[in-house]
């Protein structure tokens, strides 16, 4: 047992200490995570400098690749983009009232961009329940942007005022389509905006309350934040130390869902949905750690998704296993209203 004090809940019995190590990247540095006995939270025993674990290498980071200007990549689109408009008028179609009827200007703005919503719109913000209240001009901010990999991709979407914020960059990054990505904290921040993303990132502040409470300011009042986190369940009941979303050192917090929930209550939120959409790689990465193989290891699925330590037959396991999960659940995404 632990005699670490919850930094959550502030419970000082029965906790237990983990050590785990860094299988990203494959260092293998060892660090102590504390599991709250009473909230259920894993938490980094001690947080260490983490810039060396966020270095040019790491996915997030890394430059997104920008579509080129040739007459052929254009005529590629456009027959990609006809092809795909065609299906997806009818899929639409026969989703309509999911979008309101077609009445919220995000449904508006996802009919009329059919074809592009198709190829790469985040299914999580595509299949909510709830009206965003988005329209091209709407601010957009994403928390943790990385270089801004989803952000220049949504931009192809017709959204014209996207911002990311993340301390990890090296410097302030402007991009053509005109998606900016400061080099900043959250809390340096103090425009408001019409939707902000925390696209798994709040697991890696050391302060979740302190982030929550800088996306309640930052978010103009009666929109909406998406939180997307990694919830401690049964990978890692599971797996344990393993488990390919603990993700040591860089995941500082990882909280139940029920633990989540009062969280952001406390921060000023109201919970209008709640749902999960872990896939495969909760399995299939976790098997790779306790085989001692990283993620960015030439045996990885990560790295060779057609020559890894899995057969086909073994990823086809994982994803069934992955969808019992999600019938078991509910729908994609976090959301949380101001």
């Amino acid at each position: 047992m632990c005699e670490d004090a919850c930094r959550v809940c502030g419970n000082e019995r029965g906790n237990r200490l983990h050590r785990a190590r860094e299988m990203f990247a494959g260092t293998r540095d060892e660090f102590d995570y504390v599991e709250c006995a009473s909230c259920g939270t894993l938490q980094i025993r001690e947080v260490p400098d983490l810039r060396p674990y966020y270095s040019g290498d790491y996915y997030s980071l890394r430059p997104p690749v920008q579509e080129s200007s040739t007459g052929l990549k254009r005529r590629l689109v456009r027959r990609a983009m006809s092809f795909m408009r065609a299906r997806a008028a009818r899929y639409y179609c026969g989703r309509r009232r999911r979008f309101g009827e077609l009445r919220s200007p995000l449904g508006r703005l996802l009919a009329s961009r059919a074809g592009r919503v198709v190829i790469g719109f985040p299914d999580y913000l595509k299949e909510t329940r709830l009206d965003l209240r988005l329209d091209p001009g709407s601010g957009i901010l994403d928390v943790g942007s990385g270089a801004g990999g989803t952000l220049v991709a949504l931009s192809h979407f017709g959204f014209q005022d996207w911002v990311g914020v993340d301390p990890f960059v090296a410097e302030d990054i402007a991009y053509e389509s005109g998606v900016r990505v400061l080099k900043a904290e959250l809390s340096d921040l103090t425009r408001q905006f019409d939707l902000i993303l925390a696209n798994h990132s709040l697991e890696h502040v050391p302060d979740t309350r302190a982030a929550l409470r800088d996306i309640h300011r930052l978010l103009k009042p009666g929109h909406y934040a998406v939180v997307r986190i990694p919830v401690v369940a049964r990978a890692w009941r599971e797996y344990g130390v393993n488990w390919v979303q603990l993700d040591p050192p860089r995941h500082l917090f990882l909280y139940p869902a029920q633990t989540f929930r009062p969280l952001a209550e406390e921060t000023g939120f109201a919970v209008d949905e709640v749902a999960y959409d872990s896939t495969a790689f909760q399995f299939w990465g976790s098997e790779q750690y306790a085989r001692d193989i990283p993620l960015a290891d030439e045996r990885s699925f990560f790295v060779n998704p057609s020559d890894s330590v899995f057969t086909p037959a073994e990823i086809a396991a994982f994803d069934a296993r992955a969808r019992v999960e999600q019938r078991a659940r509910r729908r994609p995404g976090n959301l949380l209203p101001a």
